[in-house]
């Protein structure tokens, strides 16, 4: 499945549901209220027009008795940017490993500007790997993964152990850093 079918995206919903799902029964982390639906838009873009509908929202909730927000995780959404997770590790890595020149035109379809691929390029070689995420989770990978191929790299380990779809499984693998709330209860034990 492609970056460019529609039906990729509404896989990606389905398991950002499964991520909801989970995140509202585990309740408030501060103080065990209830979480009500608090989702709210996004406008992505470099989406098929008919994904649109799939990623225009950012699943949240917001607890009944201190109003905290609690963000679960996703595999549409690498925080806060406009472009959705799979066209940012995708374009990223294509332009890192310097991919064929068809697989170059179709990814300069997207729209993704040359300069916001660098701005990627430069946050995958430098704040992605100081993470304490990447400091825990690279030891996932024998033999280490080269950094300065990142997220290419990333996604030839998961093509060789995860087939067919690795992309979904590094997006699931990347899933905690989408999350500030949902990442310190995994860091807490809950």
């Amino acid at each position: 499945m492609s970056i460019f079918h529609p039906d990729f995206y509404q896989l990606l919903l389905h398991i950002d549901q499964d991520f909801a799902s989970e995140a509202r029964t585990q309740r408030c982390r501060c103080c065990g209220g209830v979480l009500h639906s608090a989702r709210y838009p996004r406008k992505p873009r470099g989406l098929p027009c008919e994904a649109r509908s799939d990623c225009d929202f950012r699943y949240s909730f917001c607890c009944a008795k201190c109003r905290r927000r609690t963000t679960p995780f996703s595999v549409r959404f690498l925080g806060r940017r406009v472009y959705v997770a799979a066209i940012m590790v995708v374009v990223s890595a294509a332009r890192a490993s310097a991919g064929t020149a068809a697989a170059s035109r179709q990814l300069d379809t997207l729209g993704v500007p040359r300069s916001t691929v660098a701005q990627w390029r430069t946050w995958w070689r430098t704040q992605f790997v100081s993470t304490p995420f990447w400091t825990l989770g690279r030891a996932d990978f024998v033999p280490p993964v080269e950094t300065d191929q990142i997220p290419a790299s990333l996604l030839e380990r998961f093509t060789a152990t995860q087939a067919p779809t690795p992309l979904i499984w590094l997006l699931r693998w990347l899933a905690p850093l989408t999350s500030g709330s949902a990442a310190s209860n995994v860091r807490e034990g809950r």
